[in-house]
């Protein structure tokens, strides 16, 4: 039996939102059953059987296989499942990143693979998932066509990116952005329409303009940071909160302690969540999918 199915045998709690009455009358007669038969009583797709089989054990036991579950069921992550030869926690806690983000485009099976493997279960040392894959939405935004095949790769595209931008003017119409769920305040100050977008994103050489479109629509909000350095800070709406998405400074270098200080005192100030605080604290990962 795969390591995921035996999992879930003997930790129903971890997977079943509440653990039948014939429970354990099951548990002596599913081993028997066919494998697919185990995987839907436990919840998932008879389809997904395969992929399963990819998912790493440490990756099982630290708890993802609820969220695998939910991520099967739509498309362009179960595409995405298929064609990787394993499964670990990074690709986990990246997809769940995008997919509270709302990530619906076709995924860089090359640059997948490539992530998987930078970074394998015996390193737990990392929280880059954040970051990586905001510099991926950003170049996917940028140029959809491009194609991704490695992290280095990635970071090549950004640096052009960036150079690209450079060389942009702004063609209008100008227009009001809706107000900041934030009100301005010394140091920290909204962009409130389309050209103060376009101004930030070239004097900052980032590409915060392309995201002009959900702002108009409510999703981010997007503030110039003054000090301690000259930084850019964008806000996710997600269910009627708000979340910290990013704080960069120039060419989306990381600030400086003593920015991300200030900032943390910000956005607590001002009750701003932070998508990656349910990974750091232990909060089981099933929850940011569920919420």
């Amino acid at each position: 039996m795969i390591p995921a199915l035996q999992f879930c045998l003997e930790h129903p709690e971890w997977i079943l939102s509440s653990i039948p009455e014939d429970f354990s009358e099951a548990k002596e007669k599913l081993p028997f059953r066919k494998r697919k038969e185990i995987a839907i009583y436990f919840g998932f797709l008879p389809s997904s059987l395969n992929v399963l089989g990819k998912i790493t054990e440490t990756a099982i036991r630290e708890g993802y296989l609820p969220a695998f579950r939910k991520l099967y069921r739509i498309s362009v992550y179960q595409k995405a499942f298929h064609h990787l030869t394993f499964i670990n926690r990074i690709l986990f806690d990246f997809f769940g990143f995008a997919r509270k983000k709302g990530w619906k485009e076709k995924w860089d099976i090359l640059f997948l693979k490539d992530l998987a493997l930078r970074f394998p279960d015996s390193s737990s040392e990392n929280n880059k998932y954040q970051s990586i894959f905001q510099i991926y939405e950003e170049v996917k935004r940028f140029c959809p066509k491009w194609r991704i095949n490695s992290l280095s790769h990635l970071y090549e595209l950004e640096k052009k990116m960036i150079h690209l931008i450079g060389k942009n003017q702004f063609a209008g119409p100008d227009e009001l952005y809706p107000p900041p769920p934030v009100q301005g305040e010394e140091g920290v100050i909204p962009i409130v329409s389309r050209k103060q977008l376009f101004d930030e994103s070239k004097s900052q050489h980032n590409c915060v303009f392309s995201y002009d479109s959900d702002i108009l629509t409510g999703k981010y909000y997007i503030y110039r940071v003054l000090f301690p350095e000259r930084c850019t800070l964008s806000l996710l709406h997600i269910n009627g909160d708000w979340y910290l998405d990013q704080v960069s400074s120039a060419f989306n270098k990381e600030v400086k302690r003593e920015t991300a200080d200030q900032i943390e005192f910000w956005r607590m100030q001002n009750g701003i969540l932070m998508l990656g605080d349910v990974f750091r604290i232990g909060i089981p990962p099933n929850w940011v999918f569920t919420r």
